[in-house]
């Protein structure tokens, strides 16, 4: 009988009808759908099997293979989209029916993912959070491309879930290590090995390290669409914070000045360098570029930072040399040789920069007492504006940028590393023949954006530039 249900099986697609026949058997009805015609088989069969075996037969069908936690990553990955807007807006528009005319029924932030029903002619059919509508063909990227657009966006994030792990400099050398990752807490994934046993997690903007996937948890960060009156109750809270945002340059020191541009780009720079008047550090060994001292509420390094604090001491000597001698410890004698030598440095001509001078902490106190002193929180304005003013004439003048988004980008850019900033800004006119095109095209600060995020140096400040990049966009064209 087992042989004879074998040939069957082998020569023929068989639907199955099952019906009970008395206690001990089951009837199993066996239609003949296609025939190999080398075989001579009837076209329909009757035979019984008990029901011990036929219980087997069917909770073999009807199991349901587990899972690894990686084949449900990719079964969810599978369904998803991302969105894009055609003009680099903040949302997507969600249609009531796939039509440009229809109505608007909801609005999903621009670059995250969504659930893909279906295409409809040029219309994807999607579902967010409890929206369901239609979006553009175009502005939905699907298939392979989601993986790399969800981990650029750092839209993957990766919880330590084992004890603390080492995070290693290469997915195959488990002795390398790099920093470690810590259990319970939450990093964004940049990348995956190959065969999806390794995950590379994104612990500081300097630190990046791989992990086992056995350590960790998977999660895809999704921002659900929102309805209409969520949408104008969201908008005009992010115009109260704009505002709040602007009035942060009052917390740095640097009074409005009426010129929006000027005031934007002073609270832009003055949030990215800590707005923190006294901060005085020597350079961090994670950044091989810093060989000395960085100062003040908009991080003036080096040689920036020696003249800032040369123009602080000049202003009111008298009154700064007691502020250092407050700030050292020692007999009176030792206080007034550390006074000196480092009232000295300050006035000295010498560059800190090339002789990679190191500051000790109690050095370190005593430039803090400077620089938080009303001449020191005055002089630090009065730098900042000129300094501010001086890049925005670079931005003017040198690279004939017009567009207030691109000067805003430009200055904040500047004022982190200069080299840099000029070599991506030429990359970006000759990505449109000319400043002037750069100028005027709508996804011109989207360009120098991308071109800045793939800077080897500027590029690994990646919250930096996407905090600028943000507070660009809502920047007038005009």
């Amino acid at each position: 009988m087992r042989k004879k249900l074998f040939c069957i099986a082998m020569s023929a697609v068989i639907t199955l009808s099952v019906t009970v026949q008395g206690n001990d058997n089951i009837l199993v009805q066996n239609k003949l759908m296609e025939v190999n015609t080398a075989d001579k088989v009837l076209e329909s069969t009757t035979f019984t099997i008990d029901k011990d075996t036929a219980k087997k037969i069917v909770n073999h069908h009807n199991k349901k293979s587990k899972l690894t936690k990686f084949e449900k990553y990719k079964k969810v990955i599978t369904h998803l989209g991302i969105v894009s807007s055609n003009n680099d807006d903040e949302f997507v528009k969600i249609k009531k029916i796939p039509e440009k005319k229809s109505k608007t029924v909801g609005y999903v932030p621009n670059e995250k993912p969504v659930t893909v029903i279906e295409q409809i002619s040029k219309w994807y059919k999607i579902k967010s959070g409890k929206i369901t509508g239609y979006i553009k063909q175009k502005n939905v990227t699907v298939d392979d491309e989601v993986e790399n657009l969800l981990l650029d966006n750092n839209g993957i994030e990766a919880k330590i879930k084992v004890s603390n792990v080492k995070l290693r400099s290469s997915k195959k050398d488990t002795n390398s290590a790099v920093g470690m990752g810590y259990k319970g807490n939450t990093y964004p994934v940049i990348g995956f090995s190959n065969d999806y046993k390794n995950v590379r997690i994104q612990r500081t903007e300097t630190i990046a390290g791989w992990v086992s996937t056995k350590d960790v948890d998977i999660k895809i960060l999704w921002d659900s669409a929102m309805t209409k009156a969520e949408y104008d109750a969201y908008i005009e809270e992010q115009k109260r914070i704009q505002e709040a945002e602007l009035q942060k340059i009052l917390n740095a020191g640097v009074h409005k000045t009426g010129d929006p541009l000027f005031d934007t780009i002073s609270a832009l720079i003055a949030h990215n360098e800590s707005g923190n008047y006294v901060a005085a550090r020597n350079g961090l060994p994670q950044f091989k570029g810093e060989k000395t001292i960085t100062v003040g509420a908009w991080q003036w390094y080096g040689e920036r930072a020696h003249n800032l604090l040369r123009r602080i001491y000049n202003g009111d000597t008298k009154k700064a040399k007691q502020l250092i001698k407050d700030a050292v410890s020692g007999s009176k004698k030792i206080k007034e040789e550390k006074t000196e030598e480092l009232c000295k440095e300050i006035t000295d001509s010498s560059s800190w920069e090339k002789r990679k001078r190191n500051f000790s902490k109690e050095e370190l106190v005593a430039i803090k007492a400077l620089l938080g002193s009303n001449d020191g929180v005055s002089i630090q304005n009065v730098q900042a504006r000129e300094d501010i003013t001086n890049r925005m004439s670079v931005a003017r003048n040198t690279y004939k940028l017009t567009n207030p988004q691109l000067i805003a980008y430009f200055c904040d850019m500047f004022w982190q590393n200069p080299e840099n900033a000029r070599a991506i800004t030429k990359a970006a006119i000759a990505r449109f023949k000319s400043a002037k095109k750069l100028n005027e095209e709508k996804d011109g600060l989207k360009v120098m954006h991308e071109i800045a995020m793939k800077n080897s140096v500027l590029g690994g400040f990646s919250n930096r530039r996407n905090y600028t990049y943000s507070v660009c966009k809502k920047i007038s064209r005009k």
